[in-house]
């Protein structure tokens, strides 16, 4: 059945103008390969400058690591809950941990250090200057976290989940999952957003009109690569869905990024497995 869907996606897409259809972006003649399963609610996902992948399992209460040839460890347990990690411009890795409500961060040694206390996160992105920008979803609010001070930037999205700052730090995506969704804000000097507006319009099973969006990630071109119900969505700089890749699970893609020696490779979560397959594209590193 979502074999079917996703052919009946590419189909409706195919009244866009293309330009990265999965024969743009996949590598012909390679799959998806099983990495490893059993991981429950990986929020978000952190990839350094080398390529490794670093990702909560928070229903196990630990990071897990992801090595350059796909072996997957386990970086700490006793996470306290950790449901979204990102790498800041600093070279630490940034966690929020649920069940201690505040955001820490780990230097390369594994120091751990408090930069803000008193929320729940679950997908959140650090940027320049090591600004966090991180949803709220029950609150329907998008927080940022600046030298430990944090302040509500917008509550114009219904559920936000996913968020993601543009290769060029413009620009602040953030998805809807009950709705077909993701919306784009302008970032200003002061961390602020403006010009908030729905930007791409998801495709969506027959008979709903919620997406589920969880992940999101650009490429080095400007495409933007959103999880949800139905697979992988490509969305271009000009909001149009124009292309979509079918994951081999059977629940709906909830998280993915580009990792590994060039960001070459594609990850993916599908239920409690996580697979990834080789892209002839390259991820766009965040800092």
């Amino acid at each position: 059945m979502r074999r079917l869907l996703a052919y009946l996606l590419l189909a409706v897409i195919s009244v866009f103008p293309l330009r990265a259809q999965p024969s743009q972006i996949l590598v012909p003649g390679q799959s998806w390969t099983l990495l490893g399963q059993g991981y429950q609610l990986t929020a978000d996902s952190a990839v350094n400058k080398d390529g490794t992948v670093y990702f909560s399992d928070a229903h196990n209460n630990r990071i897990m690591k992801i090595d350059l040839e796909g072996r997957i460890t386990t970086w700490t347990e006793e996470s306290h809950g950790t449901h979204g990690v990102a790498f800041g411009p600093d070279g630490r890795l940034y966690a929020g941990q649920h069940d201690r409500k505040r955001i820490v961060a780990f230097s390369r040694d594994g120091a751990e250090s408090v930069v803000a206390e008193g929320m729940q996160t679950h997908h959140f992105t650090v940027t320049s200057g090591n600004r966090i920008y991180f949803s709220d979803a029950p609150g329907h609010k998008v927080w940022t976290v600046e030298a430990g001070h944090a302040r509500v930037v917008s509550d114009a999205v219904d559920w936000p989940r996913g968020v993601r700052v543009s290769r060029d730090r413009s620009t602040l995506v953030v998805n809807a999952p009950r709705t077909e969704w993701v919306w784009q804000f302008r970032i200003q000097p002061d961390g602020s957003l403006s010009a908030g507006h729905p930007f791409c319009q998801l495709k969506t099973p027959p008979g709903s009109s919620a997406s589920d969006a969880g992940g999101m990630a650009f490429d080095t071109e400007g495409l933007l690569y959103i999880a949800t119900n139905t697979g992988i969505q490509v969305c271009d700089s000009e909001g149009r869905v124009t292309g979509a890749i079918d994951t081999p699970g059977t629940e709906g893609a909830s998280n993915l990024w580009f990792a590994g020696p060039g960001l070459q490779w594609l990850y993916v979560t599908d239920g409690d497995k996580l697979y990834r397959r080789p892209v002839k594209r390259h991820g766009a590193r965040e800092f």
